[in-house]
């Protein structure tokens, strides 16, 4: 039997699992062969595990697993038990040692209160003193030595704080060792077994592969803002407890699912009724509008993972990447690229009370931008972070920078019921709504302000009428009432009912958007 060292080159990375791949030579005769590849993931699904040769005949590969004691160096079961009884005497003295340092701080705090409203007082004291004419001789130095008492008070606080929090520390590990040892104190190996025929002496080239669970990967982006141009970096996001490490290997990102599988969708009946006609019923409904362009969400699985858009993407890691087997979390940058960008600042009143700064810019990259987190950057620091849906190459999509400091934005809105008269047939709801705009920065500020009003379905039975305001009154949130003035008049419909102005904001000045809204309808409408 003969041990090979074959170490991790290449790991694709998947949304629920990982196929590693190590390659490697070693010296062998002619004839038949058994060699061991120690150190392999305990977790490997045994039916995935595959090898291959250029210069061998493989005649069978195997998973064999044993069970280790305690990774501390014990040697049988009655070391890892001496072990434990160590364990948990080490534990009790770091709780023992935990209590008292906690209780010396409060001691030392309380301690340090006590000083500091004794210094205080002493000073109150001799003010009163001294506004009555009386001195006292020794009031200087006894200041003093109040002083250097509460000092080192201070420091010793400070001192036993950073002990308590190690102690903490210590405790904890301690803990986590003990918990160990009482669940058996053993953990699983793995070693992989081949048999093969050598035709003749020499090195021999091998490979094996396997799949894993316990490994997964989420796309996130870097953006950074720089003048006219943004960079967008993507990278990885790696998490991997699967027993191995995985140390400068070529590292592959796929969406690919294949524990999915594929389905033909399953017919359903469509059953048409006729129905009498009667009265019209009409409701009030929010409904998206379905488009394309500027990171359109897409209808995904249900399953959750990445989204694709239907295409499997696999993405490779510009360099040699490191992920140990710890659970934690590893970024790796699987690439970037650098577009311009075209700056504005947007508000949408009905949903935030903020002017917020827009960047819209084209996917200038090879690969689509995945769905996922991005980090904000500008001006050399973290800005926020925000998320972007699934962007194609070429396509146009908007990232948001966050709310503008300088510029504040307020919303009203009243609404007004009108009953049908005697000789009308037609019903009127009265909607007003007025925003206003501040500038506070010492720059001048151009805003594109949106509102929506409704859509009729029922154009013969209901109505939508917008029209701008002339000066009327409006109440505002404490209520008062005040006079309004609109200042900004020019408007863009659209038909989708989203209402848009363009507002010049000058420095330190203000300005007003007032406009309404009419619901007219028929009696026959419930």
């Amino acid at each position: 039997m003969t041990s090979a060292v074959l170490p991790v080159v290449e790991v694709v990375v998947l949304e629920d699992r990982a196929r590693v791949i190590r390659r490697g030579s070693f010296a062998a005769e002619a004839g038949p062969q058994r060699i061991t590849v120690a150190g392999v993931a305990p977790v490997l699904a045994d039916k995935t595990l595959v090898a291959r040769s250029a210069s061998a005949e493989i005649v069978d590969v195997r998973a064999r697993r044993t069970t280790a004691p305690w990774r501390e160096g014990a040697a049988d079961a009655r070391v890892a038990a001496t072990t434990l009884v160590e364990r948990k005497a080490q534990l009790t003295a770091a709780r023992e040692r935990a209590a008292a340092l906690a209780t010396d701080l409060d001691l030392a705090r309380a301690s340090g209160g006590a000083l500091a409203a004794l210094l205080t007082r002493s000073m109150q004291e001799l003010a009163a003193d001294a506004a009555w004419g009386e001195t006292a001789a020794d009031a200087g130095a006894s200041l003093a030595g109040l002083v250097h008492d509460l000092r080192e008070n201070q420091a010793r606080a400070a001192t036993l704080a950073v002990d308590a929090v190690a102690a903490t520390d210590e405790l904890a590990r301690l803990a986590a060792q003990v918990a160990e040892l009482e669940r058996g104190a053993v953990f699983e190996l793995a070693t992989v077994e081949i048999d093969l025929v050598v035709s003749a002496a020499g090195l021999v080239e091998l490979e094996l592969a396997y799949v894993v669970p316990g490994a997964c990967w989420r796309p996130y982006h870097v953006a950074t803002w720089r003048g006219d141009n943004l960079e967008l970096a993507t990278d990885a996001c790696v998490w991997q407890a699967t027993g191995e490490d995985w140390h400068d290997v070529t590292l592959r990102c796929s969406t690919a699912r294949p524990s999915l599988g594929a389905a033909p969708p399953v017919p359903v009946d469509d059953v048409l009724r006729l129905q009498g006609k009667s009265a019209i019923v009409a409701q009030v409904r929010e409904q998206p509008i379905a488009k394309t362009g500027e990171g359109a969400e897409r209808t995904t699985s249900e399953v959750p993972g990445v989204d694709d858009g239907g295409t499997v993407q696999l993405l490779t890691a510009v360099a040699p990447a490191s992920v140990p087997a710890d659970g934690r979390p590893y970024r790796v940058r699987l690439g970037g690229w650098t577009t311009p960008v075209e700056a504005s600042r947007v508000a949408y009143p009905e949903l935030a009370a903020a002017v917020t700064l827009r960047t819209r810019q084209v996917h200038t990259g090879t690969v689509p931008l995945l769905a996922g987190p991005v980090d904000l950057v500008r001006e050399g620091g973290f800005t926020g972070r925000t998320s972007v849906l699934y962007v194609a190459p070429g396509e146009r999509f908007v990232l948001g920078w966050g709310a503008d400091p300088a510029l504040r934005l307020h919303r009203s809105h009243l609404e007004k019921y009108e009953e049908a008269g005697v000789l009308s047939s037609w019903s009127q709801t009265r909607h007003r709504i007025a925003i206003r705009l501040s500038n506070l920065g010492p720059v001048a500020r151009t805003v594109v302000v949106t509102e929506r009003i409704p859509v009729s379905e029922l154009t013969d039975k209901v109505e939508i009428v917008l029209r701008s305001a002339e000066a009327w009154q409006l109440e505002d949130d404490d209520g008062a009432r005040r006079d309004l003035t609109p200042r900004v008049t020019a408007r863009t419909l659209g038909d989708d009912g989203m209402v848009s102005w363009t507002v010049e904001l000058p420095p330190h000045q203000r300005r007003a958007i007032a406009h309404e809204y009419l619901v007219k309808q028929h009696t026959s409408v419930t």
